[in-house]
């Protein structure tokens, strides 16, 4: 796009219906760029959220381009953990915008740590193993957020299971497949989480592990409740990523934290080449330096199945009892004893070099094992207890 789109004088209004599909319920939340609001389906029942960019910023037509590719980002990042994409298309008044998923009561991490929540081990492993799983779809789609941070990380309450992370807002984020609409010394984000390539304008450094440093910023502030580089201005954080060390994570009682500082100080590495080799390792080294730390417990190995084994209670039941050793070797006994009487019962039918008594055994051990025999083949009812 390279028009500047006519200006809309006013934001959407309640019940201001879009394209004949969306009727706008209310308003969810305003940004310096853009707002969000809840709107109602016409034809489905269906409630979603639908984004808008400012009028200031849908006169600027790199803003436009970079909110069309927003839309088509998320439209191609099929992910459980990733906010769907619906719809995008332009209002009469000239405002793009997007239909997207609407997250319901959904919290994101920022207000819950404005709110003073306290993130225990379990919550943080749970967290940002999501996150990273979100991260490595993007990454393998040739995408890269760069605009990781608590704003854009919501919590979605999911009945019978922990709530579930969506990674929102892709409105910075990067692609192989796309246009370039800033300089390469341009610099986007939020300072306190930026890669150090990302806060020096670095564009062509920019890449999968630039998330990653994202990520263990966000840890780390998880963990803490502080950022890793906090300063007094934008400036003199950028500066702090740049050129210095994270603060030390400090205290938590009960946990030993010098496993869990080793790995964010190699998520948040200065050179790209020292950080993990994905966002997904960088997760399961950080699961594995809790559980040494003593925070959480380490996981019990499952135990495979076999082929054709089953958990299944009654599966389990219908299968036949394994024989008891006792019964079993009762049984080999027998056996053994038929086999041994056939050997005897072979000798006695010898005629020649066996004397008369021999054969007189003989016959008597041919009775008993005939006996022992039809008392197996026809065994005797077991007797009923007397009143």
């Amino acid at each position: 796009m390279n028009e500047t789109l006519p200006v809309k004088t006013a934001l959407l209004g309640k019940d201001e219906v879009l394209d004949n599909t969306y009727r706008i319920v209310d308003g969810i939340a305003a940004g310096g760029m853009g707002e969000v609001y809840r709107a109602a389906h016409l034809r489905l029942p269906r409630a979603v959220a639908i984004k808008t960019l400012q009028p200031e910023f849908a006169a600027r037509p790199e803003w436009v381009t970079r909110f069309c590719r927003e839309a088509c980002v998320l439209a191609q990042l099929h992910h459980p953990n990733i906010v769907q994409v619906f719809d995008f298309n332009v209002t009469s008044g000239g405002v793009p915008y997007i239909a997207m998923e609407l997250l319901g009561d959904g919290k994101d991490l920022r207000a819950m740590l404005d709110e003073g929540h306290k993130f225990d081990a379990a919550e943080v492993v749970s967290i940002v193993r999501q996150i990273a799983s979100a991260l490595d779809a993007a990454h393998a789609a040739g995408v890269v957020h760069r605009d990781l941070k608590p704003e854009n990380v919501v919590l979605t309450p999911t009945p019978g299971q922990s709530p579930v992370v969506k990674v929102i807002d892709f409105g910075l984020s990067t692609c192989g497949w796309s246009e370039r609409v800033t300089a390469d010394s341009t610099v986007f984000g939020t300072p306190d989480y930026m890669a150090p390539e990302q806060a020096q304008g670095q564009r062509d450094a920019i890449d999968a592990r630039t998330d990653q440093f994202s990520l263990a910023s966000l840890t780390y502030t998880l963990l803490s409740g502080r950022t890793p580089f906090s300063r007094e201005t934008p400036v003199a954080i950028l500066y702090a990523i740049v050129h210095e060390a994270p603060a030390p994570l400090g205290s938590v009682e009960g946990c030993d934290l010098a496993p869990v500082e080793r790995v964010l100080k190699k998520g948040l590495a200065r050179e790209r080449d020292d950080r993990y080799p994905s966002v997904l390792a960088f997760a399961d080294a950080l699961e594995e330096s809790l559980v040494e730390g003593g925070a959480l417990p380490r996981p019990t190995p499952a135990v495979p199945l076999h082929l054709g084994q089953t958990t299944d209670r009654s599966a389990t039941e219908l299968t036949p009892p394994k024989r008891r050793p006792s019964l079993r070797r009762g049984v080999d006994a027998v056996l053994l004893s038929l086999v041994v009487a056939g050997v005897v019962w072979g000798f006695g039918a010898r005629p020649l070099g066996v004397p008369t008594g021999w054969r007189a055994d003989v016959a008597s051990v041919r009775t008993a094992i005939s006996l022992q025999w039809s008392h197996l083949r026809h065994p005797a009812p077991t007797p009923t207890n007397a009143k």
